[in-house]
């Protein structure tokens, strides 16, 4: 993929005219910080949560591709080596921006560095975070200078590395017991499942779009579909495990998933396009086309399922009354995401589609192993 055909200069015309739109939302979270968004005192996590969660688990594709050449022995799929490392160094920087921009105060993030809580997870999570954006590049590094040994060391690293860190990122929900669904064991494991679903999925549409092989789609298209029925029979044990519960904090949270405003987003956007479509074009069509398109539509939906579990939940008031204690807007128990949070996701989702479809022109030989289908 070294010259530009008409396709690709949509693709870039696309992504740029999505960071000049965008770019408002980004002046506006940094001029005002929270104050130009819906969240609420009760609803403190909403849209740039959900996004940053959704470029987190776009970041896990090299996890398993790590799992399958290192541990598994399948060397066949190393030629995708190069573009997944590209592919994690760019979605993470885009996870961080993402969380980066929702803070409100993001010149704090600094006292990570001088004043660290060892007994926190979010430091935690800030230092697996780093390590594992410096492994990877490294990791690029290494294929550039075409060094198998260093490539090899550092596929080793990366993969403690990420099993830290995406568990990290569920351990933070799971210890938030007073939150209905957050709160569990449970958590960390659907965590990480997540994310290998999601990057599993953008490393087989990836693959189809710079054109490497039609088994190698098809190998990584079987893997998105395993992930994508654990993922939802993971999901489903976890909502029985609600229902029969008996708590009535968990109930009125899984009503607010399943029903109302964000009804639709559950069933039409998450189940459907996140798990029928997928499971459909994979298992029936099977073909690298119907396996890429069917990758593409559980990245299109991941937003939709990072918004389900961490927005509905928040809307249960922690004591009985609470919300009818106050009535202004900052005290209530819903958020709906206003322009500015829409144009940072704009942003933040053309950054990453310039930077990826930048990525063979610049770093030719992480990609000396594909064509173009884009």
């Amino acid at each position: 993929m070294t010259t530009a055909t008409a396709p690709n200069r949509l693709v870039l015309g696309v992504a740029i005219l999505g960071l000049i739109l965008g770019a408002w939302g980004v002046l506006e979270a940094l001029l005002y910080g929270t104050h130009a968004t819906g969240l609420t005192s009760f609803v403190p996590w909403g849209l740039g949560v959900a996004l940053y969660l959704t470029f987190l688990g776009f970041s896990a594709g090299g996890l398993p591709l790590a799992l399958a050449t290192t541990v598994f022995g399948k060397h066949d799929y190393e030629p995708l080596s190069g573009m997944v490392a590209w592919t994690v160094v760019v979605t993470e920087l885009c996870a961080g921006l993402a969380i980066a921009l929702d803070l409100g105060h993001m010149e704090r993030m600094y006292r990570f560095l001088t004043a660290p809580a060892l007994t926190s997870p979010m430091a935690w999570m800030f230092v697996f975070f780093n390590a594992l954006l410096g492994v990877y590049l490294l990791k690029i590094w290494a294929i550039h200078k075409n060094d198998a040994r260093l490539v090899r060391l550092f596929t080793f690293a990366s993969i403690p590395i990420a099993l830290l860190f995406y568990t990290t990122n569920g351990y933070i929900f799971g210890m938030l017991t007073y939150l209905p669904i957050w709160g569990g064991p449970m958590v960390p494991l659907y965590f990480v499942v997540a994310a290998l679903m999601a990057g599993t999925a953008l490393m087989c549409f990836l693959a189809w779009a710079f054109g490497y092989a039609e088994r190698l789609v098809m190998g990584v298209g079987y893997g998105v579909l395993t992930l994508v029925i654990l993922f939802a029979l993971l999901e489903l044990l976890m909502g029985l495990t609600v229902l029969q519960s008996g708590d009535t904090a968990n109930h009125q949270a899984l009503q607010a998933i399943l029903s109302g405003t964000n009804g639709w987003v559950f069933w039409v956007l998450h189940v459907g396009l996140g798990i029928v479509v997928p499971m459909v074009c994979i298992l029936f069509r099977r073909t690298a086309r119907a396996a890429a398109w069917g990758s593409l539509s559980v990245m299109v939906s991941f937003l939709a399922t990072r918004w389900v579990f961490v927005v509905p939940p928040q809307s249960v008031a922690p004591l009985p009354g609470l919300d009818q204690a106050f009535i202004q807007e900052r005290l209530a128990l819903h958020t709906t995401p206003q322009l500015g949070e829409w144009l940072v996701v704009v942003f933040v989702a053309s950054l990453a589609l310039l930077a990826l479809s930048l990525g063979p022109r610049l770093l030719p030989a992480l990609f000396r192993h594909g064509g173009s289908h884009v």
